[in-house]
């Protein structure tokens, strides 16, 4: 079992310098894991044995040519809910037995696509991540580098804090305020990927997972007749299968068999859990994009945040850090904030407080490269002024 969760290991590898919050990490990281941990158990017939097997009577098919036909043009079961479960003497099995009329008859043809959809999810929760990686590029795990750590490296105090202070003291409003967009974007993203995923589930399904509650709500009250009454509707474990073929003298024969299929077994308890993970995860992912609206739009919120996790900071401090400043600028601030040292995030803020007090609050423009110069002291900005 351990062999299917060792390649999916580095999905959940902590990292030192995060340029996501939690809620994204839920997105595209546990949620990605637990996709493709489900796709890679439902392809280990090692541990569920065969997808299907068909109990036929005695005849010229032979039970893996009807195996495999059934696998392939789908079993049925009837779909009405209502049948009698007590269909013989010995044990409730959940399907009607005998003549079902075509008109009652509920294919079951997913099972073979399962594996299929759950990657198919997988990189669909995948493709936000993707995308902030490559416009992200690595920015802000170059300016943490080697000050995330609780013991700060001896090169902090002059060199590195200097690069620091003069990158964020110079006014790139566009870089900044492009590289807040794209991360909204992509927030909007996930939260649009809940949505669709759970529309895909719904419609693979034909429905039933819209008015699925009864059957999460038997499953938590440990109702498991109930839970079987209405999963077998979804995930039959026996369905019938009719065989069709021409006879020596040319005529129309058909044999029925009783199939089992012991992958249901786990399907329903994966989508079941799929169910409430993005049930819960679409509420996480609403509040979430309110607090963003929140911050986009309120001041006062974005100035609380960047002072809480550096008290005991005075708030003028880090009110004159941001002023003049946009709500790229507040955002870079942020995301560097949330991964040094708290230590270095202090002394950051205060740096570039004093650093505007210094030239008048003086702005740097973009060079003509278009890119940043770490390396370019502010005008009227020494070492011993930090």
């Amino acid at each position: 079992m351990l062999e299917f969760v060792r390649p999916l290991q580095s999905i959940l590898q902590i990292k030192q310098v995060n340029s996501t919050d939690l809620v994204w990490r839920l997105h595209c990281r546990v949620t990605v894991f637990l996709l493709l941990l489900a796709s890679l158990l439902l392809s280990a017939r090692q541990y569920f044995g065969n997808p299907i097997d068909c109990v036929i009577g005695s005849g010229t098919v032979s039970s893996s040519t009807m195996n495999e036909f059934c696998w392939i043009m789908g079993t049925y079961i009837s779909n009405d809910p209502n049948f009698v479960l007590d269909s013989t003497d010995l044990v409730k099995i959940n399907a009607k037995i005998g003549h079902i009329p075509e008109s009652e008859r509920s294919y079951q043809k997913y099972y073979q696509w399962v594996v299929f959809i759950l990657a198919l999810q997988a990189c669909m929760f995948s493709v936000p991540n993707f995308l902030w990686k490559a416009w992200e590029a690595g920015r802000l795990q170059s300016l943490c580098d080697g000050l995330t750590t609780p013991i700060l490296p001896d090169h902090w105090e002059k060199t590195r804090k200097k690069q620091l202070i003069t990158y964020l003291s110079a006014d790139f409003p566009r870089l900044h305020r492009t590289y807040l967009l794209r991360y909204c974007f992509c927030t909007l993203l996930n939260f649009c990927n809940v949505l669709l995923n759970i529309f895909l589930v719904n419609v693979i399904f034909s429905g039933f997972w819209s008015n699925y509650h009864p059957a999460v709500k038997a499953l938590l009250s440990f109702d498991f007749p109930s839970w079987n009454r209405y999963n077998s509707q979804v995930f039959p474990k026996i369905a019938k299968c009719d065989f069709h073929f021409v006879g020596p003298s040319g005529s129309k024969q058909n044999r029925d068999g009783l199939c089992l299929l012991p992958l249901n077994v786990v399907n329903e308890k994966i989508f079941a859990f799929i169910w409430l993970w993005f049930l819960g995860l679409l509420v996480i992912s609403m509040l979430n994009l309110l607090f963003w609206i929140v911050v986009l739009c309120s001041k006062g919120f974005r100035l609380w945040l960047l002072t809480a996790p550096l008290y005991p900071i005075r708030t003028s401090y880090v009110a004159r850090a941001l002023d003049g400043q946009g709500v790229g600028q507040w955002f870079l601030l942020y995301q560097l904030c949330r991964n040094l040292n708290p230590i270095v995030g202090r002394e950051l803020v205060q740096s570039v407080s004093k650093a505007k007090g210094h030239n008048g609050h003086k702005t740097f423009r973009m060079p003509k490269g278009g890119e940043p110069d770490f390396y370019t002291d502010p005008e009227g900005y020494d070492e011993e002024g930090v």
